[in-house]
């Protein structure tokens, strides 16, 4: 079972992540750390309390940052809605969170040393920071995986994917920390896309994970058919999925730069860039059974 902190900023496509990982039994999620990212801080760590209070599982949360190391936070309400859930409304947690989420890294990772993954579907200015604070972590982590990046052109603007566009400081940080990195980005994660009729075999499921996926996938479509999205993507939840089912994936590896003035956020082959493995290809097919068998 592969032990992971899921660093995120739900965000519908985060929450899709979260379920599957709860969902999965070869993955064991040691707590959640939340960033700013597809909205503010406040929103995203009330909708993973939330969401966990609404799938009646016991997990810590951390908060994160309120904002990039550098910049001012670049925000995606258009396909999130204001709070992050779409149009859900989910029972309000009484819980509490900490604060203390780079210590909870690094309390993790004493604990297991060379077993956590941190998987990161977020802007990486906590992950960033937590390097900084704490560089015993590079030695300590068994490696990082990201939902970020592209060598197809962005979603974003034409160079850049959001999650690296938002704070491409704290990305040039974690590529070049020496850790084994992972960039699953939309070479990959495009190839996880779904029509509103593709998935309709999780609707016959009782399951509260089928459940949750399907009212999150709905929501999806309600609020991006308003900008002309025909389709929804599992981006995050790919790179959830990528520490433990490297098969379904084709990597490569390459140093990778990110831009950080006229092409902010584009991830560009450079011989100045950190050394990491790019996700480059992904089974469709493997991924749309496995959602179906894990999420029933």
């Amino acid at each position: 079972m592969q032990k992971i902190i899921l660093d995120c900023d739900p965000g519908m496509d985060d929450a899709l992540a979260v379920i599957t990982g709860l969902a999965d039994k070869n993955i064991e999620i040691l707590g959640i750390t939340t960033v700013a990212g597809n909205v503010e801080l406040s929103h995203t760590t009330r909708n993973a309390l939330n969401l966990l209070e609404y799938l009646n599982e016991d997990l810590d949360v951390y908060c994160g940052l309120d904002k990039p190391l550098k910049r001012d936070l670049h925000t995606a309400t258009e396909f999130h809605g204001e709070t992050g859930m779409g149009d859900i409304e989910l029972p309000n947690s009484s819980k509490g969170f900490s604060k203390r989420y780079a210590e909870f890294y690094l309390e993790c990772a004493e604990k297991y040393p060379q077993e956590v993954e941190l998987v990161a579907v977020g802007p990486l200015t906590n992950v960033a920071a937590a390097l900084t604070k704490y560089p015993e972590l590079k030695t300590l982590l068994k490696g990082i995986t990201i939902m970020g990046g592209s060598l197809c052109g962005g979603n974003i603007t034409p160079h850049a994917e959001f999650n690296i566009f938002v704070d491409p400081e704290a990305a040039n940080i974690v590529f070049s920390s020496g850790l084994e990195v992972k960039m699953v980005g939309l070479d990959a994660t495009m190839k996880g896309q779904f029509t509103i009729n593709e998935l309709e075999d999780l609707r016959k499921s009782n399951s509260k994970y089928s459940r949750a996926t399907m009212e999150i996938f709905d929501s999806m479509f309600r609020v991006r058919e308003k900008i002309g999205m025909t389709s929804v993507t599992f981006h995050d939840t790919i790179a959830m999925i990528a520490p433990v089912y490297e098969d379904a994936f084709k990597f490569e590896e390459k140093n990778i730069l990110v831009g950080i003035d006229e092409k902010r956020g584009e991830t560009a082959e450079n011989f100045c860039g950190g050394k990491i493995m790019v996700a480059v290809d992904f089974d469709k097919t493997w991924f749309k059974k496995y959602l179906i068998e894990t999420l029933n």
